[in-house]
């Protein structure tokens, strides 16, 4: 019984995700330009653990992480900022609504 429990909450998890990283995937890298008529939304910051070693690994995980939080605030566009990369990998970046 408590494996089928542990099943049943690690399926929910992974389906619960499944809405916010999809609407990560819709948002679309900007440069300063391209948002120069947009609407700012707000600043993100994502975050992988994998760090240094793995550093193209890395910085895709933390531009997924911030995608879904600009997708979260409702932005459409996201201008990259600066990556930093220790034992965790960050990366900064500025949100922004922008008409279709």
């Amino acid at each position: 019984m408590k494996t089928f429990s542990f099943a049943l909450a690690a399926g929910f998890a992974f389906f619960a995700c499944l809405p916010r990283a999809y609407a990560g995937n819709q948002i679309l890298d900007a440069d300063a330009d391209k948002v120069a008529h947009c609407t700012f939304v707000r600043d993100v910051e994502g975050r992988s653990v994998f760090g240094e070693r793995l550093k193209n690994q890395a910085v895709s995980k933390a531009k997924e992480d911030a995608r879904s939080q600009a997708a979260q605030a409702g932005a459409t566009h996201i201008v990259w900022g600066k990556v930093s990369s220790t034992d965790i990998t960050t990366v900064a970046g500025k949100a922004y609504r922008c008409p279709n």
